[in-house]
């Protein structure tokens, strides 16, 4: 069982590139998501990620802290709201 790291990052309009690491090394393939929910939603299926049971996941150089798969998927929402609102407010 293991925790990899998400990286969430704006690509453009209505596009976040989600991007795996397990330590500084990348695993799988970077992908393109509409928004930052439907990011933290797609990898909280953990498909892809034989063992994970939760991703530390990033936006924006902050942090929600360690997340379980399931609570990915039933709170991607408040997950991405928050991630967003610390990003906005640090800066």
């Amino acid at each position: 069982m293991s925790v990899l790291t998400l990286h969430i990052r704006p690509e453009g309009a209505q596009q976040y590139l989600a991007r795996v690491f397990d330590g500084k090394i990348l695993v799988g393939v970077p992908t393109l998501h509409p928004g930052i929910k439907e990011a933290i939603e797609a990898y909280g299926l953990g498909q892809g990620f034989a063992g994970v049971i939760a991703f530390h996941i990033w936006y924006g150089g902050w942090s929600v802290g360690t997340i379980p798969l399931d609570r990915m998927q039933t709170e991607a929402a408040e997950l991405a709201n928050r991630l967003v609102v610390l990003s906005a407010v640090v800066r």
